[in-house]
């Protein structure tokens, strides 16, 4: 990597925590609880969950029952399965302690809610980081509209958006960078394809290679 940001920002399923693997457990329970006994579950789909808010999948998968329900279902389910279930991606841990300990404005933008973002980064110590979050319920818009990018870059002073680069692992995360006019870093790591006319700014193989000069 050439190019030095003065913002790095972040997505957290699927960019900092793999956390596929607690998506397809959470929705096999819910699809045989809900669903009738001949419903074939496609795992593939399943994984492209990650990036929409959870509200409107559950809408989606499951229209035909309360949503109150079936969400106090996926929080109950996904709370029990995700210090199970979901690890930290190689270097993930390193790179963000790496730009706190340079004191680079440093960011995680989620379509998770407060609460449960404050539950799952505990998980695996990234609370001792301290780094500065912007969750579903904190950013205006959801992703993909850029008012969390916007917000970060407002908290921390930086106006020149060619400074910033936002990192993640899906076509939410590409067009939210795109619609902020910032550069999108593409994780290579992900399973979830971007259309080929995407413009990807930074292919990342693997976390260190943020900080290569």
């Amino acid at each position: 990597m050439t190019k030095s940001y003065k913002l790095y920002l972040f997505d957290l399923d699927g960019t900092l925590l793999d956390s596929d693997q607690m998506l397809i457990e959470t929705f096999h329970y819910l699809y045989k609880k809900f669903k009738p006994k001949d419903f074939v579950i496609d795992e593939q789909k399943i994984i492209t969950f990650s990036g929409p808010q959870i509200r409107d999948t559950l809408k989606k998968e499951f229209p035909e029952l309360d949503q109150t329900m079936i969400l106090e279902e996926w929080r109950k389910e996904s709370k029990k399965n995700y210090p199970i279930y979901t690890k930290l991606f190689p270097g993930a841990y390193e790179i963000l302690s790496t730009l706190v300990e340079k004191k680079i404005p440093t960011a995680i933008i989620t379509n998770k809610h407060r609460d449960a973002y404050d539950r799952a980064i505990p998980i695996f110590g990234l609370d001792k980081l301290n780094i500065f979050s912007i969750c579903a319920d904190e950013s205006g818009r959801l992703k993909p509209f850029p008012d969390g990018i916007f917000k970060c870059m407002e908290h921390f002073g930086i106006k020149n958006k060619d400074d910033v680069i936002y990192i993640g692992d899906s076509i939410y995360d590409y067009e939210t960078s795109k619609n902020a006019g910032v550069d999108f870093g593409l994780v290579s790591w992900t399973p979830r394809k971007l259309p080929k006319n995407c413009k990807i700014s930074v292919k990342i193989d693997k976390f260190e290679d943020l900080l290569e000069r």
